[in-house]
């Protein structure tokens, strides 16, 4: 939902009618839940009865349930009937007598319910035949009201058994450890028991018939379930086969054993997140399942690192309210960083750490900035953003940059064992932080945590030959009065020898001195990008070349690579060119080069690309087929990329880039290439979504009936998604807009979640003021497509001319960016005429 934002500042986060959000009050605290339910998949119903054991905290005469869209019949307390009203949100159960503080009563509630939420029943239909029966919950972030009636709240933490009857032929997963499994005619009784406390929304049911792969935990008497749709092992221990390792290294991470005892996770269809963390029982969508060739260069690891890390980071340590739920999403994301770290290395983990950036940063930039810890919102499953995740993540970074990895790691540990079992707060990571270091954290935590933003930093670096000192000029240029303070690490290398030091940033501008023997061969600032920031550099072209080669560390051949693009000469594309065929450099470091050549965009950069087809790495192949992309009108380059299409490439994602980018070209042919693409089945629908993208860039209306052919339900989900986009680009050129606006209207009401959301996107990349209507009176159940459908109005109201005008000015600003570039060329040709200092980028 960003496409026509690019050249605007971001809007604020929270709507006009958001309010305050804080905890609510705990009058009661649950001990026990106790749920019975039966599951009826052909009205797609149940029946249930839920039994909460609670004590009182303050005298009580009403205990308070939340239960939406619940039909009670009953209620007792104590064993005797009670009176109760509800009002379809909220569950009144009047006591016999008033509860005095610290007295105990048992709630035994029954109802039926045809979820709408919290519960799914998923059937195969006429236009999706093989998919599966299947029932699966979904709690967070507070949907488990929808099929249980409970105190729905994370801090309401209390043990758990779920005793659940279904069809015979299927099994079924929750909480904890099976207590007895039996089968009475066609049904099917299992009981799961967990006796640790936990919240209400990681209770979890699933069921539907599966397969199961059963793996030890080293040095540890915990085992991994995992459950797969049959027929799927391979494909399944593809993604999780290094599970039982990764919860060895959490366990020596945390110094806590497995809270659980067994962990299982369970791969099921169409569901609406990548994963949930339900205690001791993950839910994973089986969109991740994947073959051998898909494998080539794709990974679930870091999905199932970052649930697996969960077990520790929200269900063993939950936060207290969402306002906080960075304490669970953030540790969780970093935890994926540090398992690339110990499972992979550390390049692998620095990348992962920039993308992180790069995700927190496009929001930031294009949708929003808020603080991490923010209280006014219109409801909690809007924090679940890139804010929450990414930033919070990066946050921890930072944290263990400034703190030093054996003081990180205390932290941690010192952390998890005071408040395991617990609800926490920002304040208890800051308070663990005095307490194991004796370093007062408060200003970081306002700085990074409680304020919205961040540093954005611009770095000059200069050799003064006369001092014999290499000059630092430091600016913070973000808006404001916004000030951060941090510890800048700039690195040297003069005669072979690393030079290393840190310059305190207490201020908007500083002037730093670094005392070298000689001019450096190398200077880079914060070489691994540890910073929590933008950084701009600016320093001699030279100096970035022999980065480029000799940087210690992947991260920085990788800025160096992408700083290159913008200079240009000759010099420069053969070091790009060298390093993109080095099959000792890092991936990433290369794709970085095929990007910057991308952006050079000359003839010897193009034959670079074009030879540098042959590697091995497909992630770097990748790169170098989407830069290729950016060749437009160029028939050397639109021969290579056809090639690569139509013969194909080991990596399915090659491909599907090679379609993307011969769409850019805008080829006389290229049309009938991406649309024999369409049909080439594979992981993801990769092939045939990067097909409709380059259909897209195509811009050839010809496309239109077969673009618009897969956006129907029934065809492939992953492609339908592509589809909703591609008709919003091509709408315009095929004088189709009518048509795509009642399409995008329809798509907004599909069975299938993730093509809702896909519409969002599709309609504000449409830009037509007609569909404000169809997104207000929409009526949407999940709080991602309420306030999705928000952020769309409001685009679409700012949107000041169609795509195609949008379009039509990016393309004029990449013009002006190669004149410009042709431009300093001149000057720096002048520059060395006159023997001034080296280029600049």
């Amino acid at each position: 939902m960003t496409a026509h934002r690019h050249f605007d500042e971001p809007h604020p986060f929270a709507f006009d009618s958001a309010t305050e959000h804080y905890a609510a009050d705990r009058p009661v605290r649950p001990e026990h839940l106790k749920l019975e339910v039966t599951l009826d998949f052909e009205r797609s119903s149940i029946r249930g009865v839920g039994t909460t054991r609670l004590t009182a905290v303050r005298r009580v005469h009403a205990i308070t349930f939340d239960a939406v869209e619940l039909q009670i019949e009953k209620a007792e307390v104590d064993g005797r009937a009670a009176d109760f009203d509800a009002d379809g949100k909220k569950l009144h159960v009047h006591l016999p007598a008033a509860l005095e503080p610290g007295a105990s009563a048992t709630v035994r509630i029954s109802y039926r319910a045809q979820p709408r939420r919290g519960l799914y029943f998923i059937h195969p239909d006429k236009q999706y035949p093989k998919r599966p029966t299947q029932a699966w919950t979904q709690g967070q972030d507070e949907d488990s009201r929808y099929w249980f009636p409970c105190l729905d709240a994370p801090a309401q933490k209390a043990s758990s058994e779920v005793i659940a009857t279904f069809p015979a032929r299927m099994t079924a997963l929750s909480n904890g450890k099976v207590v007895s499994n039996t089968v009475k005619g066609p049904l099917r009784t299992m009981h799961y028991r967990l006796d640790a406390p936990h919240s209400p929304y990681l209770v979890t049911l699933v069921v539907g018939e599966f397969e199961e792969h059963l793996a030890p935990v080293p040095g540890s008497p915990s085992r991994v379930r995992t459950l797969f749709p049959k027929g799927r092992k391979a494909d399944a221990l593809r993604c999780a086969e290094r599970t039982p390792r990764m919860i060895h290294f959490f366990e020596q991470l945390t110094a806590q054993p497995f809270p659980w005892g067994d962990y299982a996770q369970i791969f099921v269809a169409e569901f609406i997140f990548g994963g949930m963390e339900n205690t001791s029982a993950t839910t994973l969508t089986d969109a991740v399942l994947h073959d051998q060739r898909a494998h080539l260069d794709y990974s679930a690891e870091s999905l199932i690192a970052h649930e697996l890390a969960h077990q520790w980071f929200g269900d063993l340590l939950t936060c207290r309210d969402w306002p906080h739920g960075w304490l669970n999403e953030g540790f969780a994301t970093y935890s994926e960083v540090l398992w690339k770290e110990e499972g992979d290395n550390d390049d692998e983990a620095d990348h992962a750490r920039r993308l992180d950036l790069d995700a927190y940063l496009e929001e930031a930039n294009e949708r929003y900035q808020r603080p991490i810890v923010a209280r006014r919102f219109d409801e909690p499953l809007e924090l679940f953003d890139r804010h929450l995740y990414q930033k919070g993540a990066l946050v921890l970074h930072e944290l263990r940059t400034r703190l030093g990895d054996a003081d990180f790691h205390a932290v941690l540990r010192a952390y998890v064992a005071r408040h395991k079992g617990q609800s926490v707060e920002t304040v208890d990571l800051a308070r663990a932080i005095e307490d194991t270091t004796g370093k007062n954290y408060d200003r970081f935590f306002d700085e990074y945590v409680y304020r919205a933003g961040h540093p954005a930093l611009k770095v000059d670096l200069s050799w003064d030959s006369q001092s014999s000192r290499l000059k630092v000029v430091v600016k913070q240029t973000q808006g404001g009065d916004a000030l951060w303070r941090l510890t800048l690490p700039v690195h040297a290398q003069v005669k072979g020898a690393l030079h290393k030091s840190t310059f305190e940033v207490v201020a908007k501008d500083h002037v730093f001195y670094l005392p070298l023997e000689r001019e450096p061969q190398m200077a880079m600032v914060d070489p691994r990008r540890d910073l929590l920031a933008t950084l701009e550099v600016d320093k001699p072209v030279a100096w970035r070349r022999r980065e480029l080669a000799h940087a210690p560390v992947a991260r920085a051949r990788t800025e160096a690579a992408a700083a290159l693009g913008k200079d240009g000469s000759a010099e420069s594309i053969e070091a790009l060119g060298a390093t993109l065929l080095d099959e000792k450099a890092f991936w990433a470091t290369r794709a970085a080069c095929a990007r910057a050549l991308g952006l050079i965009r000359t003839p010897s950069a193009r034959d670079a690309l074009i030879d540098a087809l042959k590697i091995k790495h497909p992630k770097a192949r990748r790169a170098i087929a989407a830069a290729l992309g950016q060749f437009r009108e160029d028939p050397v380059a639109g021969q290579a990329l056809t090639t690569l299409a139509r013969k194909g490439d080991p990596s399915i994602f090659v491909e599907a880039e090679a379609a993307r980018a011969l769409g850019r070209l805008r080829g006389e042919q290229a049309r009938v290439t991406l649309t024999a693409m369409l049909d080439r089945p594979s992981f993801f629908d990769a092939i045939a979504s990067g097909a409709l993208d380059g259909l897209a860039e195509l811009q050839d209306p010809a496309a239109w009936p077969r673009v618009v052919a897969l956006t129907k339900y029934g065809a492939p989900s992953h492609a339908r998604r592509a589809a909703l986009m591609a008709v919003a680009k091509l709408a315009e050129v095929a004088e189709k807009k009518t048509v795509a606006v009642d399409l995008i209207s329809q798509a907004l009401r599909d069975r299938q979640f993730r093509v809702q959301m896909a519409a969002f996107d599709a309609a504000t990349a449409l830009g037509d003021k007609r569909l404000i209507g169809p997104l207000q009176s929409t009526p949407f159940l999940d709080g991602r497509a309420r306030r999705a459908a928000r952020e769309a109005v409001r685009a679409l109201r700012s949107t000041e001319g169609p795509a195609k005008e949008v379009a039509s000015l990016r393309t004029e600003l990449e013009k002006l960016k190669g004149e410009t570039r042709t431009l300093k060329e001149r000057v720096e040709a002048l520059d060395v005429k006159k023997k001034r200092p080296a280029r600049k980028t």
